[in-house]
């Protein structure tokens, strides 16, 4: 009777444990790669689970963590264009449905893209610096150069002056 209601109770015991999460809220192969940093191995991750997606969510959400890996990745304009694209894509067929995909995704990727822009603005300003003081010396050069010039035009007109002289002199000897 004992081992009855031991075998019972552990039944009723199992029975009540609480199921598991849905689908969307368990963080996907892809979205852990994404989140240790492994960009390369979420984009490829992602781009199969979007491409193999049979629910319309679940290939919506493959195209979220998609957009928001290719924006962490992007170095250049256009693939950072390419994954804003992907993200507009994302957001029309998303609908007006609850935001169900990981937030922190879009907040690290738009993160990185932030620290990229402030970076190349700086190399940017530097640059613009340097080329505003070459421009600077350039201008002192030509400066000194015109100086230089009229010094030299006065001087030539001297030595014609003087050599005018020289020439009346002669002829009248």
């Amino acid at each position: 009777m004992i081992l009855y209601l031991l075998l019972g109770s552990s039944c009723a015991l199992l029975s009540q444990a609480p199921p598991p999460a849905p689908a969307h809220q368990l963080a996907s192969d892809a979205e852990l790669f994404f989140l240790k940093g492994e960009y390369q191995d979420a984009l490829s991750e992602f781009q199969r689970e979007y491409e193999t997606a049979l629910a319309a969510e679940d290939r919506n959400q493959a195209l979220y963590g998609l957009a928001c890996t290719q924006i962490i990745t992007a170095r250049t304009d256009l693939e950072l264009a390419e994954g804003i694209v992907n993200l507009q894509k994302w957001d029309e067929e998303k609908g007006t449905g609850p935001f169900q995909e990981n937030r922190r995704l879009l907040v690290l990727a738009m993160k990185q893209q932030g620290e990229v822009l402030v970076k190349r603005n700086r190399e940017q300003q530097r640059q613009g610096n340097r080329k505003d003081r070459l421009i600077a010396n350039q201008k002192e050069q030509i400066a000194q150069l015109t100086v230089t010039i009229e010094m030299l035009q006065k001087q030539l007109e001297e030595l014609e002056a003087i050599d005018e002289n020289f020439q009346v002199k002669r002829k009248t000897l």
